[in-house]
């Protein structure tokens, strides 16, 4: 069986490090500690300075095979009713994802977002089922449908701030999306979803 690419060897741990994170560790830079803890030659426990949350994110990047569900690699898309997902009891204030309308992609994002006690609304946009980067190639992510998204879900009420992450795949619409979508903020996020919880920062904390 053909399992869909997930994007493992995209992580990008360089640009959440520092170089306090690096003292204690034997290491001369953010981008050797990266290097180092993606071959196992560094182990989280041989970073003193790395603050709780960082360390907790970074363990599930770092595992990122194991805990993004492996999903089928089909060769059809696998539509949902784009719905809107309110995760462990958002408010106004909390951070609002948005994906497309993949059976897939959900089914990767919920396995992920179920590490976190953390409230999120995660949006899908009518992308005809269309996995983020298939959704880039066939041009089945649009603005306007992300608009509508917005509009059916009266997000522009509900929410106390105008931003939006978008998959990092997406990123070179941010853009044309912005333009069209007045007084949103459009913030790319990670290419793979495993590092979301380093994106996030304190807005990702861990279950007790």
């Amino acid at each position: 069986m053909l399992y869909a690419n997930l994007y493992i060897d995209r992580l990008d741990l360089a640009r959440y490090l520092n170089q306090e994170d690096c003292r204690g560790a034997g290491v001369a830079d953010p981008a050797q500690l990266a290097a180092k803890l993606k071959e196992g030659a560094i182990r989280l426990e041989d970073c003193p300075n790395l603050a709780p949350q960082k360390r907790y994110a970074l363990s599930l990047a770092l595992r990122a095979a194991e805990i993004l569900p492996k999903v089928q690699s089909l060769e059809f898309p696998r539509p949902l009713p784009p719905e809107l997902f309110a995760l462990n009891a958002p408010g106004p204030a909390a951070p609002l994802l948005v994906t497309g309308n993949s059976e897939f992609t959900l089914t990767v994002l919920t396995g992920l977002l179920a590490l976190t006690v953390s409230p999120f609304f995660l949006l899908q946009v009518d992308t005809r089922g269309d996995t983020a980067d298939m959704a880039m190639v066939y041009r089945s992510f649009t603005p306007q449908r992300l608009d509508q998204a917005l509009e059916a879900h009266n997000l522009t009420q509900r929410l106390s701030h105008r931003e939006l992450i978008i998959p990092g795949v997406l990123a070179p619409m941010q853009e044309e999306l912005a333009g069209y979508l007045s007084g949103w903020i459009i913030r790319p996020g990670p290419i793979c979803a495993a590092e979301l919880p380093l994106f996030l920062g304190d807005k990702w904390q861990p279950p007790q």
